[in-house]
């Protein structure tokens, strides 16, 4: 099984097999176009979604407002975050870990998690996940509290 150092291992001599209108491999100003204002209002924080025809990864762009924190949380798939901009911490299964831009950090799957923004300068970053795959074979779940 490959994780993610195996990235040198890709093969090269592979040919692209484009199945669309190439325009819909981009979704221009997603933090502007991209506001979902239910699912924002539900996670409690804003949330900005890619609408890209990939079927297995998603991208979210979201913050966390000062002096607050998102919902806790798990899910079936999995979430590499990427913060972009401020400082805090993630509670994984109530394990602290302190964040600040440039850095990254992977959520196991079905771990409760919750991210919290302690300080008085807002904290964006950007998810990955491979929740539209768990969807398209029926095995995607969230639950919050």
């Amino acid at each position: 099984m490959f994780t993610s150092k195996d990235f040198p291992k890709v093969p090269t001599s592979l040919k692209p097999h484009i199945t669309v209108d190439v325009e819909k491999y981009i979704h221009r100003q997603v933090r502007e176009t991209g506001v979902d204002k239910a699912f924002s209002a539900e996670r409690q924080h804003p949330i900005a979604m890619a609408d890209l025809p990939s079927t297995r990864y998603s991208v979210t762009f979201a913050g966390i407002e000062p002096n607050s924190q998102g919902r806790n949380h798990r899910h079936t798939y999995h979430a590499i975050s990427f913060i972009t901009k401020g400082k805090g911490y993630v509670l994984i299964e109530g394990n602290k870990l302190n964040y600040e831009a440039g850095d990254i950090f992977e959520v196991p799957v079905w771990a409760w998690h919750q991210l919290h923004n302690p300080h008085d300068e807002p904290v964006e970053y950007i998810t990955f996940e491979n929740a539209p795959e768990m969807l398209n074979i029926g095995t995607a779940l969230r639950e919050e509290e």
